[in-house]
């Protein structure tokens, strides 16, 4: 019997996974997900519209940016959910926190802008100060919820070897990305108390020029390219043990990546500075996704029958 067209197995798999054997919950974080990147695009077109800057508290790429990530997000976890062997009041649970709180914050941000004014760092009125306070209820509702989900995928995670990893590196990076989160609201509040308007945006750099938004970016995604890649190994004829390696290498790549990134805030440089030796540690993930990257590309190429 001849073998499935990669297209068609990958379309399979996706319809298969992402709905036909999704549970409520999951789909609930799909929908959820699905408006809050329509969300983003929405805001994105007006930006390209109306115009204005690229940074900025008062830039339309906010709530572009925080529409599109928390909706990336959402989803993503939602299909995770399916690798998690967990009773359906616990699923149902983790999910409406995790949609509700980002719903949330996407509005908060949305509406802030609507309004004309700073969402984060901004006091200068009651209504401002409240709703700055709620919005670090909610990414706290939201950090329960995915270490929940991390709890999850080291003791209950069904995916096989390479993908159940992925899901776990890719977790641990989405925490890592909101302990950074943590350390911009309090550098950003530290500001405040010495004076600083929320307009500054000093708010978001660190010593000279560390950029903590970057800090912040880099592991906030892992949680789609590690398991993206993994969904993709499983297309090829890779075994499994040379799957779960370059996994193991994707993984590294991923850590010494954010590792770079995490060091060049806190000495206060810029991500990308020629100048700067320090430029040059990016090889090193460089190489370690280069190299899990290419395995799974030609192992593609191969199962196509291109290679």
């Amino acid at each position: 019997m001849s073998e499935i067209p990669l297209p068609r197995a990958m379309g399979a798999s996706l319809r298969v996974t992402l709905w036909d054997e999704a549970r409520g919950y999951q789909r609930l974080a799909y929908a959820v997900g699905a408006a809050l990147i329509l969300t983003g695009l929405v805001h994105g077109a007006i930006w390209a519209v109306t115009g204005g800057p690229i940074e900025g508290p008062l830039s339309w790429r906010k709530p572009t940016t925080f529409g599109i990530s928390f909706g990336l997000t959402t989803l993503t976890l939602g299909w995770i959910g399916g690798h998690l062997r967990v009773p359906a009041w616990s699923g149902w649970l983790v999910s409406v926190l995790l949609c509700v709180s980002t719903a949330l914050e996407v509005a908060w941000v949305s509406v802030q802008r609507a309004r004309g004014v700073p969402s984060h760092f901004n006091d200068m009125t009651e209504l401002d100060g409240a709703l700055f306070t709620a919005g670090g209820v909610t990414i706290a509702v939201t950090n329960v919820a995915l270490l929940l989900i991390t709890v999850a995928a080291f003791t209950v995670c069904t995916a096989p070897a390479p993908m159940a990893w992925a899901i776990r590196g890719g977790m641990l990076a989405l925490l890592a990305a909101q302990v950074v989160g943590i350390w911009m609201i309090v550098h950003g509040l530290g500001l405040l108390d010495a004076g600083a308007s929320p307009l500054t945006h000093s708010m978001s750099t660190y010593g000279r020029a560390g950029a903590m938004k970057y800090a912040h970016a880099v592991p906030m995604h892992a949680i789609q390219v590690l398991p993206g890649l993994a969904w993709l190994m499983g297309f090829t004829r890779l075994s499994g043990r040379a799957r779960l390696a370059a996994m193991s290498a994707a993984i590294a790549g991923y850590a010494s990546l954010f590792a770079v990134a995490l060091g060049r805030t806190a000495l206060g440089l810029e991500p990308f500075d020629l100048l700067s030796p320090s430029t040059l540690l990016y090889l090193v993930p460089a190489l370690l996704l280069g190299a899990a990257s290419v395995a799974t590309a030609a192992g593609l190429r191969r199962r196509s029958g291109l290679g």
